[in-house]
Parts: C-alpha cells; sequence; structure tokens
C-alpha cells in the first residue's frame, strides 16, 4: 500500500513566526527551526503510514519557500522516499498515480481569507484575496485534494491550525485532522505542546489510513473553472493578457481547465486555458 505525503510550514506544530518559514537567508536560526519543526511533524506522520501498514511513502517538499531543497537539510525518516514536484503541462507530483492508496498533508495552513487562520493565505501571501474552484472558495487543501482525485486518490489527513482543520471538517468530512496550533491573528497562534502534537499525528493519520474505506475522492466534472481575485489590479494584468483568460473585474481572473490534474498551472506562455 503506498501512502503519498506533501508538506508545508504555516501549520507545523513549533512554527509560530513569519521568519520561521519564509526568512530569506538559508541560514537564519528562525529558519532552520522552521525545517527542524518540518522534519519532526513529517516523521510523525511517515511513522503513522507504516503503523498502519503502509509499504510504502512518498514525501514531497511542498513549501515554495524550500526551493524542494527541505530535507537535504534536515533528515527524513529513512523508511520514505523523497520525490520531487516536477514542472510542466501538467505539474506533475513524481510518485503519485493510479496505485496510490492515498494522500495526507502535513504542516497545512487555512485559505486565504479565513478568520482565525496562521499566515492563513492561497499561493501568494498578501497578492491574492480569494482563489475559487467552480465559484466556491478553496484553499492551498483543497488543490491538493482535486489533484490527487484526478487519479483517483483520496485525501485522508491533514495536520494544521485550528482553522485548517476546520476547514477541512466542512469541505472533505472524511478527511482526518490533527491540530497544531490556535492562531490568534495572522501572524500570532497559540502552540501546542510538540510532543503531543506529533504523537497525535502520528496516531491519527494511521487511523484514517485504517478508514481508508470510509474516504472519497474529490472529482468534479469538467470542465472545471478557476477563478483568483487579486489584492489590486496590477497583478491581475499578466494573467488577463493570456488568450483564453476572462476578466470580470480589475483584480479578478478566471480560467478553465480539463481537470484536477490542471489546478496547478497558471495560465502562461507555455499553456493556455481550455477553450
Amino acid at each position: 500500500m503506498k501512502i503519498c505525503v506533501v508538506t508545508d510550514m504555516e501549520g507545523l506544530a513549533g512554527v509560530d513566526a513569519w521568519e520561521q518559514c519564509y526568512a530569506t537567508d538559508d541560514a537564519s536560526p528562525a529558519y532552520r527551526h522552521g525545517l527542524e519543526q518540518l522534519a519532526a511533524d513529517t516523521n510523525a506522520a511517515v511513522a503513522g503510514c507504516l503503523d498502519a501498514g503502509a509499504t510504502e511513502v512518498v514525501v514531497w517538499d511542498g513549501h515554495g519557500r524550500n526551493g524542494q531543497r527541505a530535507f537535504t537539510r534536515v533528515a527524513l525518516d529513512p523508511r520514505a522516499k523523497r520525490r520531487r514536484l516536477e514542472v510542466g503541462t501538467p505539474v506533475r507530483l513524481d510518485g503519485l498515480d493510479t496505485a496510490t492508496a492515498g494522500v495526507v498533508m502535513v504542516g497545512q495552513h487555512a485559505m486565504a481569507g479565513t478568520l482565525g487562520g496562521f499566515l492563513d493565505h492561497t499561493q501568494c501571501p498578501k497578492e491574492i484575496c480569494r482563489f475559487l474552484i467552480n465559484g466556491e472558495e478553496h484553499g492551498e487543501m483543497s488543490q491538493f485534494a482535486l489533484h490527487a482525485g484526478a487519479f483517483g486518490v483520496p485525501l485522508l489527513h491533514v495536520s494544521g491550525d485550528e482553522a485548517l482543520c476546520a476547514e477541512a471538517r466542512r469541505l472533505f468530512p472524511w478527511v482526518g485532522t490533527t491540530a497544531t496550533k490556535r492562531g490568534t491573528g495572522w501572524e500570532t497562534c497559540e502552540l501546542y505542546p510538540t510532543g503531543t502534537v506529533r504523537a497525535n499525528i502520528r496516531q491519527d493519520v494511521a487511523a484514517a489510513i485504517k478508514r481508508l474505506s470510509q474516504a472519497q475522492v474529490w472529482r468534479l466534472p469538467s470542465p472545471i473553472e478557476v477563478t483568483v481575485e487579486y489584492a489590486w489590479s496590477a497583478l491581475a494584468d499578466r494573467l488577463a493578457a493570456v488568450p483564453g483568460v476572462r476578466r470580470s473585474h480589475a483584480r479578478v481572473v478566471s480560467w478553465t481547465i480539463p481537470d484536477g490534474r490542471w489546478i496547478y498551472n497558471w495560465p502562461s506562455v507555455d499553456w493556455h486555458p481550455v477553450g
């Protein structure tokens, strides 16, 4: 049984500051602290996968700031396989295929505009106000669920702050959750004890995998409409110039994708929206 894990940083146990996720200096003590929390939460999730009978665990470093180098600086459980996100049309998560039993998210954050979400955002902090799929607001958790769903693979478990866990329960009731902290402002939070959280991640991931028969694959009929509302109009200008992109407002652009495999591809010179 293969389980795939994607990681982020804002929702990690032990992370309570922007600099721990986004420091520009690789040698920053704050960023190093963040990476250590990433390794600890991820390894707890890997252990949970193996406890539940997984025979293969694939891990992707999904936090953009890391440049897919996090697990070259901190140790990933050697029983897991580190794979890459491959840029392409569509984007490819190496190792995700129809043979995957389920996917898990570690350290995830709530969607942009979530009250009480610690560092809540969708893709670009401070730039995107709302991200919609077929007219409904979603975030990065939903994007991953939709992408995996295109391969017939269900989202099984997420860990992150209380706001992210509430988002999961609302959108995907079958998904298991582990809360790591409680947001008290955009960049402030109350951390939960890291040892307890990581024990919970291991236990909750294993329990979610054991409930695999109850999980649902999130698929949407084709085509799928993606809409992005930016913080100011200049950010929408570039996408609006791509053939096939619609602009309903100075700050709002929309485009159509054929299926969930394309949710990570944004209109560009290399790829135009469908029809």
